[in-house]
Order: C-alpha cells, then structure tokens, then sequence
C-alpha cells in the first residue's frame, strides 16, 4: 500500500513539475509570435481601417458565432487532461473557476486529487503557488511574457477557455466558402494564419489551425462533444495538436461538471514556511 502511494506521489509529482502552467500556457504557447500586435477575442476592437471587412457573409459568420457565446458572470469547471509528447504519456485535472472580466483560478491535481500547484490570475497580476517546492510567486500580468513571450490580457484567457472563435487585430476575417460542408473562415496577417471551420447549421466551431508563419509550427483543435449550458452551446471535448519542428504534442481535454452564475470563492492562501521567489522552477 505505501509503495502504491509512494508511486503515486512521484508520478503527481512529475506532472505537476512540467504541467503546473500546462493549461496556462499550451492554449496560449503557439502566439509567441504574436508579440509585436494586441490579441483581441469577444468584445473585439475594431478599427475604422478593418469595419470593411466585416461586410457581408463574413460579418454575418462571426455574429452569429458570437451570440452563440454563454452569458456567465460566474463560472467553474473540471478539465480531465490527457497529454503526450511522444515519449511520456500524462493525465491530470485541472479545476477552473472564472469570473468574468475579473479572475481565473486554477488548481492543478494529480492522482487521488492530490494538488501540486495553484494559479490565480486577474487582469493586472498572476500568482502561483507551487505545493511540491514550497513556493509560491505572484507577479504582474506580463510575467505571462516571461515564460511564453505573449501580450495577453483577461479577456483573451477566458475565451480560449471557453472555446470561442477568435478574432485578431490586424488580421481581417474573411468567409472563402465552403470545405467539407462547413462554413471556411480565414484572418491572415504576415507573421499567422488562422483558419477556422465552423457548422452552418449553428456556428459552432468545429475545427480552428492557426500557423505560424515565421518559426513554422503550427496549433490545431477539434471541438466535439457539444452540451448545452444556459441554452447556448459548449464544446466538452477538444482535442489539441501543437507541432514545433519535429516535435507533436497532443492534449485531449475533457469539459465536465459545467456550473455557470453561482457565484465562487477563489482560494490562494499561502503557506508561511513558503518562500516567494520571482521565477517558478521546474
């Protein structure tokens, strides 16, 4: 019995090392050429050089998607994860509960619920607890940069949580038809490329790939597993590819026990023996 614990603390202990921002960063990993312009996702700015773009078939597209957005001020959720890099093979939890416009927090647990790491964020800081080295960092939001050398903001974390359709300054969406009877969509700048692919009976989206063009790799994701939550639709399993050179790297994300507008607690206390440090380890 001890050695079966012992094992499992060693594996949580593994995971939590290389994993502990996994779901901060991965979803965001690929935009590290998006340094030099503003990411905008849901209540996107647009300016007077990009309205034309938006006319017609595509303006339609991406409205429709929009309302297809989930109306929560309060929400949490549990993420069952399944990683691969080809040479290890992972699984993990992730529990998030979000406030929208306002706080992402995260706990990171391996086997038995044993958590390894906390994350909370909101729209100026980002704090990290690490449970296994007895640290804990809190930082600003650009600390974000540092260990994925991204401009971000709140907004931006939460809808590529939520799985909605993207939209990028600098990069006008365009409609280029149908492919594979779904709806094409593309935003093109000179450094990316995104394309995305979305039902026509709904405008969920069911596939997105966004290309680097500069460093070449590349980030796709299929949206499957489709619930309704507050009678608007939420995809519950989302398979994601990143490819950088000759390396894959494959998560399977599982959404369960969708809770929207009850309002949450967001916990991060810190241990006193803990010490603070500018810079998580692992």
């Amino acid at each position: 019995m001890c050695l079966t614990i012992t094992t499992h603390l060693q594996y949580s202990m593994t995971l939590t090392r290389h994993l502990v921002v996994f779901i901060t960063i991965l979803y965001l990993l690929f935009f590290s050429s998006c340094k030099t312009r503003k990411i905008a996702t849901g209540r996107t700015f647009i300016g007077k050089t990009d309205t034309t773009a938006f006319a017609g078939d595509a303006s339609r597209i991406i409205q429709r998607a929009n309302d297809n957005r989930i109306p929560y001020e309060w929400l949490t959720t549990r993420i069952k994860a399944d990683y691969s890099d080809g040479q290890q093979s992972l699984d993990f939890t992730v529990v998030v509960r979000m406030r929208r416009d306002s706080v992402l927090w995260m706990s990171l647990q391996g086997p038995f619920g044993i958590e390894g790491a906390r994350i909370l964020v909101t729209r100026d800081s980002v704090r990290i607890i690490n449970k296994l080295s007895n640290e804990y960092l809190n930082q600003p939001i650009s600390y974000i940069s540092s260990i994925a050398p991204i401009e971000t903001d709140m907004a931006m974390l939460q809808d590529f949580i939520m799985g909605y359709y993207m939209q990028f300054a600098g990069a006008p969406p365009e409609y280029r038809g149908m492919e594979d009877s779904l709806y094409l969509m593309q935003a093109e700048a000179p450094k990316m490329r995104y394309r995305a692919r979305l039902y026509p009976q709904n405008y969920t989206l069911a596939k997105s790939l966004l290309t680097d063009k500069m460093v070449k790799q590349e980030m796709s994701i299929t949206f499957d597993g489709y619930t309704a939550e507050q009678g608007r639709p939420f995809s519950a399993e989302r398979n994601i590819e990143l490819k950088q050179g000759s390396k894959t790297y494959t998560l399977h994300l599982s959404y369960t026990k969708v809770k929207v507008n009850e309002p949450l607690i967001f916990p991060f206390d810190i241990d006193p023996g803990m010490k603070q440090v500018d810079r998580i380890r692992f």
